[in-house]
Parts: C-alpha cells; structure tokens; sequence
C-alpha cells in the first residue's frame, strides 16, 4: 500500500500542470487498502479508473504485455540480461500514439465519458 501511494505520488510529481492524472488500475488488494484509501482522499487531481472484477480482456497493460510478447516470443536469448534488453527495444521502438492505440482504443470501457486518448477533456 505504501509503495502503490509512493508510486502515485511519483506520478503527480511527473505531471505537475496537469489537471487530473487518471491511473488505471486492476482489482488488486493495494488499491483498495485502508492507507490507500485514506492517502487518495488528499489527492483531488488523481483519478483511480478501476475495471470490472475478473475481467483482464480490458486491462489495457495486459494489451500492451500480450505485445510485447508476441514481440518477443519463440526467441531465446542466452540470458536474462538479453530477455530484458528485448523488452526495453521493443518498448523503445514503439511510439507513444502505437501504445495508446494497443492499451486503449477509441472503444476502451477504460476511458472515462467525454475523454478521449490523451485523458483531457474533449472540447
């Protein structure tokens, strides 16, 4: 609980001018804890947007995971070292607009009414 509430902060931090900084979450126990609760209740600008129990089809990071293992599967590096540099290229080669378009399409039930991509506000 502490170290999702740290994680959280980290994230108001990386974006101080925005208005709302909207984390998608699972249905893990962290989310849900008391001190999460509680530390939440003094954060106005973050929105927790939480799918529906046992539903990881709408996961968007499990989109972007099935990627990356497509990206990567019926290949063996010889370490873990080059497992991990895998992933970091294919992360590295992908766009920001790729990986918004693989976590949550114009049709994800993630995104908040009237949202759009980009999580502001549609004009």
């Amino acid at each position: 609980s502490v170290v999702f509430c740290y994680f959280l902060q980290t994230l108001l931090d990386a974006y101080p001018d925005a208005p709302v900084v909207a984390v998608i979450c699972d249905n893990g126990g962290t989310h849900h804890s008391g001190i999460t609760r509680r530390w939440l209740t003094e954060q106005p600008r973050l929105m927790l947007i939480e799918g529906a129990k046992y539903s990881p089809q709408d996961n968007p990071v499990e989109r972007i995971w099935a990627g990356l293992k497509h990206h990567i599967a019926n290949t063996a590096p010889a370490t873990m070292a080059g497992r991990v540099r895998q992933a970091h290229a294919y992360f590295r080669d992908r766009t920001t607009e790729q990986n918004l378009t693989t976590a949550a399409p114009w049709t994800s039930p993630w995104l908040p009414q009237g949202f759009g991509q980009d999580f502001w506000p549609r004009a």
